[in-house]
């Protein structure tokens, strides 16, 4: 842990500390094939595909199509290193393709009472329950969580957009120990887990160092308990003209699984704390989500959502304004590799008198090939 404190009282910029770390992941990934002969055990490949489908129809008569499409390759270099990389293609409600890397890393791993796993380069977020279903084949809904993805109304004229926990992937370098009823990590990004970037993008939010720590305990089999607190860097100086000094955020987040018989439940809290001039803003928020296996084809699941964040009036004052959702799908495993899903989805937005509704269908595919 000290190692760490250092780490976050040491004023070095992102690019000095974080880029060498992608260029070394970049050169293994390259380098691994010529190098796995010189090392103690061959190479070994893990390559896997995801397709997702989906036709989602409002009852105010908006319509909908998204598509979205990714692999995962990793590839073993012997010596408990292995280097891994995630290509993704979505098409957008919007009708804009997002073309995407959102992992090129290596991974170190040491099994044993006391396990050791250490993430260089392009990782995914080390922060978030949410953040673990990104890929559709393990998310048991049709739509995510909408901390990942739906933008807090501004609380000042001219602030960036901002999301409770997006779905970010960022440049750095993740560090997890575990034991058999524990866990814990630490690990920095160049990201805050406020804003997203894109790695293919014309303008992205600007750098910061992240520091993230974070654990959990599982006092018995398929039941987890753990949190993490991040903090960091989210606005820049200049970035709006009335803002002359970086500003910084504190993500604190608490997280639970519970696994038992054929029942799968899961939430998450989160709980933002932005400087701002004035003082700070406090955004917060939470889900609960379910998942029953009725039949070894059919299932269902469910979802309930809450946030809440301030809001800059037309008056120029502060109210807190919140988003509350309400989500159930049923599933058919039509073959092991193809779900179907029928989903209804309830939102009322932020600063909306009443309720969307949306009933949406899916189609999920995922096979492992090697």
């Amino acid at each position: 842990m000290e190692k760490w404190k250092q780490v976050s009282r040491k004023r070095t910029s992102t690019s000095t500390v974080l880029f060498p770390l992608f260029h070394f992941s970049t050169f293994l990934l390259l380098a691994g094939a010529a190098s796995a002969g010189q090392l103690a055990r061959p190479a070994t490949i893990a390559f896997d595909t995801s397709a997702a489908v989906d036709q989602t129809q409002g009852l105010n008569g908006d319509h909908s199509s998204g598509v979205l499409l990714d692999a995962v390759l990793s590839v073993g270099f012997g010596g408990s290193f292995e280097g891994i990389i995630r290509p993704f293609v979505q098409r957008l409600p919007s009708g804009e393709w997002n073309k995407q890397i959102w992992v090129a890393a290596v991974r170190y791993q040491r099994p044993g009472p006391i396990g050791l796993r250490v993430d260089a380069g392009l990782i995914p977020s080390p922060v978030g329950l949410a953040n673990m279903m990104l890929r559709p084949q393990l998310n048991p809904t049709v739509s995510l969580p909408a901390s990942l993805f739906q933008a807090l109304p501004p609380s000042a004229s001219g602030n960036p957009r901002l999301t409770l926990l997006g779905a970010v992937y960022a440049y750095g370098a993740n560090a997890t120990v575990s034991g058999t009823h524990w866990d814990a990590r630490a690990a920095v990004i160049d990201t805050s887990p406020l804003r997203t970037r894109r790695i293919f993008a014309q303008a992205n939010p600007p750098r910061f160092d992240n520091l993230v720590i974070g654990g959990g305990v599982t006092p018995r089999p398929g039941l987890r308990v753990g949190g993490s607190v991040t903090h960091g860097g989210w606005q820049r100086a200049a970035e709006n003209p009335t803002v002359t000094q970086n500003r910084n955020a504190t993500i604190i987040t608490v997280e639970s699984e519970w696994s038992f018989r054929y029942t799968k439940l899961l939430g998450e809290w989160v709980r933002d704390t932005l400087d701002a001039a004035g003082g700070d803003t406090v955004a917060s928020g939470w889900f609960v989500q379910g998942q029953q296996t009725i039949t070894p084809r059919w299932f269902a699941a469910g979802r309930i959502e809450r946030i809440a964040a301030p809001a800059l009036t037309p008056l120029s004052t502060i109210e807190n304004q919140h988003l509350n959702g309400v989500e159930e799908t049923i599933g058919f495993r039509l073959t092991p590799e193809l779900t179907l899903r029928a989903d209804h989805r309830a939102r009322r937005g932020f600063g909306r008198p009443g309720f969307d509704h949306q009933i949406a269908v899916s189609a999920v595919w995922w096979k492992r090939w090697l």
